[in-house]
């Protein structure tokens, strides 16, 4: 099988790369990055003149090239995720051509913003954003519109040049190796370094949390019961936690009991909460939120002793076999 991975060295294709180093199905894999992958070689190049130069056909291709960044890029630095719409176009317009089969990560943040603040709160299905049918809700800023059109390239890549093409909608993934411009690795950071208060921006907003291996595995889970055309599932687990609960279960891990302090930052919209139904017809999260949080933890404590400790290799529960 060959495969190719754009975007290897970030939070979640150095997870999926990690997968398919171990998967002794895999007889050719190629991966490239702007930025080096912290235990492997590779190609480091921008995505698009990489592809170039890239002429090989493969059966599957994961789409892991983007601009990324927090909440605080999103919301006060909007033309940075405008990159996105090249690299995304560019890698289409490759994988038609090339490929037989996509994953393109698309975001919960494609959700409309108006199904998530005020009135009812609600699981977001996957039918309440169809980029197949008639009209769109307004997504989350410039990133969930960047999302958006790129599930749209994959539906036009699948309707009319047949390219199969499998969009991921990953609520809250957290886990080793993410940075600390996302919140829960934020929050962890200041549990270690001793913050008293310690402080999370705003606090009440609730998000649906989901381990990084759960994430990869959901993936393939799917993926191993066959994409036809283009179709789109949910990564989530259907539970609400707010992140002043994240914030105490980071301290309770810790073996502290400091007090948390609500300050002013980017929150974004109130409740995000995935309807997990459709991904449950091929995989069931297994990773519970204190194991995962344990693990962020662990992980983040022993970067600090040794800069080199692999995400993957840290702990049992970490490592994708």
């Amino acid at each position: 099988m060959k495969i190719l991975v754009t975007g290897a060295a970030g939070f979640l294709g150095s997870w999926f790369l990690n997968h398919f180093v171990l998967d002794e199905g895999v007889h050719d894999l190629w991966f490239m990055d702007l930025r080096p992958h912290p235990t492997l070689p590779m190609d480091q190049a921008d995505m698009e003149e990489w592809l170039k130069d890239f002429h090989e056909h493969v059966d599957l291709a994961f789409h892991f090239a983007a601009p990324v960044g927090g909440r605080v890029v999103i919301e006060n630095d909007p033309m940075y995720n405008a990159d996105a719409f090249r690299l995304d176009s560019a890698f289409f317009r490759w994988a038609v051509s090339h490929a037989d089969a996509v994953v393109y990560p698309s975001s919960s943040a494609v959700y409309p913003v108006a199904l998530q603040t005020g009135g009812e709160l609600i699981r977001q299905s996957e039918v309440l954003q169809n980029i197949m049918g008639p009209s769109y809700g307004a997504p989350d800023e410039l990133y969930g519109m960047s999302k958006l059109a790129g599930e749209y390239m994959g539906w036009k890549a699948a309707t009319k040049y047949g390219l199969k093409v499998l969009a991921i909608r990953p609520f809250s993934g957290y886990g080793p190796g993410q940075n600390g411009d996302y919140p829960v690795t934020a929050i962890a950071r200041r549990v270690i370094a001793g913050e008293d208060p310690l402080t999370v921006w705003g606090g009440a907003q609730v998000r649906d949390f989901v381990y990084v291996t759960d994430i990869v595995e959901a993936t393939m889970a799917r993926l191993q019961a066959g994409i036809r055309g283009f179709e789109v599932m949910n990564i989530a687990s259907g539970i609400g936690t707010n992140f002043n609960r994240i914030a105490a279960l980071l301290l309770r891990e810790s073996g502290s009991d400091r007090p948390i302090e609500s300050v002013k930052g980017p929150i974004g919209v109130q409740y995000r909460v995935g309807d997990s139904r459709r991904m449950n017809d091929f995989y069931q999260l297994k990773v519970p939120l204190v194991e995962g949080l344990r693990n962020l933890l662990q992980f983040e404590q022993e970067k600090d002793r040794n800069a080199n400790v692999s995400p993957q290799t840290l702990t049992a529960n970490a490592v994708l076999g």
